[in-house]
């Protein structure tokens, strides 16, 4: 009778050894997937940049901010606009063309430095047209309009 005590206390030490060892196997998994670095998918980046870029120029063209801006070559202000606009560690240089490719901006309207975009493994690049602006006349825009075509061209990069 004694010998079939001690083999059931056996059997009942290994089931619980068994429960121990899975539950430290489970909560070390959970520590490593909670503590793991992912690496950044650059697909993924690099469309949630063009995103961002498309969504802001378009933002900006819809509640007329932009246009001033670009037909009046206030580059400064554009630039400064930009700036305040996109988030924090987010990086860009936009080039405004007319409609043959010319560049039409004198002063670079960038924020961060060159190398940042020659180094960067993610930069998105964006295109964005305006077709023209109303006639500026006393302040104010009237109901003509000018037929001139910009071309921005919005280089952008997370730092």
């Amino acid at each position: 009778m004694k010998k079939k005590n001690l083999r059931s206390n056996r059997g009942q030490m290994r089931v619980i050894e068994t429960i121990l060892a899975s539950i430290i196997v489970v909560s070390a998994l959970a520590f490593v997937n909670t503590y793991a670095a992912t690496p950044s998918s650059q697909i993924y980046e690099v469309t949630d940049l063009e995103k961002m870029g498309y969504d802001l120029l378009h933002d900006l063209d819809q509640h007329n901010i932009i246009v001033p801006l670009v037909y009046d070559e206030d580059w400064t202000n554009l630039q400064a606009t930009l700036k305040l606009t996109l988030p924090i560690d987010t990086y860009f240089n936009l080039t405004v063309c007319d409609i043959t490719g010319s560049r039409i901006n004198s002063k670079d309207i960038i924020y961060g430095d060159r190398i940042t975009f020659e180094t960067s493994k993610n930069t998105a690049s964006v295109l964005y047209t305006l077709v023209g602006f109303s006639q500026k006349t006393a302040g104010t825009y009237s109901a003509t309009a000018e037929y001139q075509p910009r071309i921005l061209i919005l280089q952008i990069t997370r730092g």
